[in-house]
């Protein structure tokens, strides 16, 4: 017979997103795996919603996006929703993600059961616009607990006043990331051999709503364009991959960095493949991964690469110290710098035993605190946690 800390919970997963989400995937179907049921709400139809479904996955279509004031009655349609799905359900848990995920579910669960309120950030660059700061921190006082996906962001939400904060890193599955996957195949797609330095960029392409983001998008895709030409006076036979694209939009950010390439005459070394479904081929045939984010988590992209024993050079900002430690797993530059990137990447391409002495370390370092089994498990033990010490508070 199960006790009550032991049996199974009723777990809602909220996000407002319906395209890219692999750490929310890999969450909602690690939860299940443990024998807990999970309910994963979406906002829409979409890639990540088919495979949430797909993974056997009881799905709620819920449109928690919009805060301009002509989306209003949708968005007070969409909370009355959430509340009326709560109260059916009856979850033990609503676990939610992302900012408008996080104070609809906040608001939602003050006039709903009470079930325990978890708020996980995957980033925290709403916290620049003054605007978004107030409605995340007004709300802060209904989340229970704060999962802070990296230190950096722990440290912040302790500062805020948040009741309860764990730390609790985005894990996914590690196994097809090794550094035994040959190179070859990307290399000749562009007809490049072994020897000439490869350097990549892999994130999604958005420029970011708020103000603090309009120059130098949220990845810093243009502070790695900017880059380049100083790179290639230090590297001049490297050959620089852009690897994704826009995750919303109609192509006009992308086509503004494709010109930005051009303008600064790096168009012909400088390779814009779109959205890339095989990344760890395509990180096998990088040298260095460069994650030049304005703001960040741990980065997914650059842990992958650390698995694959990959150089890295990232920007120490937010959650990237967690996964690069400086001088130990890779390199770690001011953020929005160029010439420091561009520097940082020639250091690790004209060391190739030093770039794979890094690697070797990051991947065991990687392997350890990214597994998504140790995730799920970190997330389970808050969930009892919490709910325990609200049992004895009751008592």
């Amino acid at each position: 017979m199960r006790t009550e800390g032991t049996r199974p919970l009723r777990v809602l997963q909220v996000t407002n997103t319906a395209v890219g989400g692999e750490w929310f995937y890999c969450q909602v179907t690690g939860l299940a795996q443990l024998g807990h049921e999970v309910i994963a709400v979406l906002p829409a139809e979409g890639p990540l919603t088919n495979r949430v479904r797909a993974a056997g996955i009881h799905v709620e279509i819920v449109p928690l996006s919009g805060w301009r004031p002509r989306q209003m009655p949708r968005v007070v349609a969409a909370e009355l929703k959430l509340v009326r799905l709560i109260r059916r359900l009856r979850p033990d848990i609503v676990h939610a993600h992302l900012l408008k995920s996080n104070v609809a579910c906040r608001i939602a669960g003050l006039v709903a059961s009470r079930p325990l309120q978890v708020s996980q950030l995957p980033g925290a660059a709403h916290l620049r616009s003054p605007i978004l700061r107030r409605i995340d921190l007004g709300t802060l006082g209904a989340a229970d607990v704060v999962i802070a996906s990296c230190e950096d962001f722990a440290r912040r939400y302790r500062q805020f006043g948040a009741r309860s904060v764990a730390v609790s890193h985005y894990g996914f599955d590690l196994r097809p990331y090794h550094p035994t996957v040959p190179p070859e195949p990307f290399r000749r797609e562009f007809g490049l051999d072994a020897t000439t330095p490869t350097v990549g960029m892999l994130a999604y392409m958005y420029p970011g709503q708020v103000k603090a983001f309009r120059d130098i998008g949220v990845k810093g895709h243009e502070v790695m364009l900017d880059a380049i030409p100083h790179l290639l006076s230090l590297v001049p036979d490297a050959h620089v991959f852009i690897v994704g694209d826009e995750l919303r939009g109609d192509g006009t950010y992308r086509r503004s960095l494709e010109d930005r390439a051009r303008r600064l005459g790096i168009a012909g070394r400088t390779h814009f493949t779109g959205h890339r479904s095989d990344v760890p081929t395509v990180l096998a045939g990088l040298d260095v991964l460069v994650t030049p984010s304005v703001d960040e988590s741990a980065s997914g992209a650059t842990v992958q690469a650390l698995l694959m024993e990959r150089g890295v050079v990232a920007s120490d900002v937010g959650g990237l110290p967690d996964t690069v430690q400086h001088g130990e797993t890779g390199l770690l530059v001011p953020p929005g710098d160029p010439l420091a990137v561009a520097e940082a990447v020639a250091e690790l391409i004209q060391d190739p035993a030093r770039r794979q002495e890094l690697g070797r370390l990051g991947r065991l370092r990687c392997l350890r605190r990214f597994d998504v089994h140790r995730t799920v498990a970190d997330i389970e033990r808050v969930y009892r946690t919490a709910l325990a010490g609200r049992q004895e508070a009751t008592l």
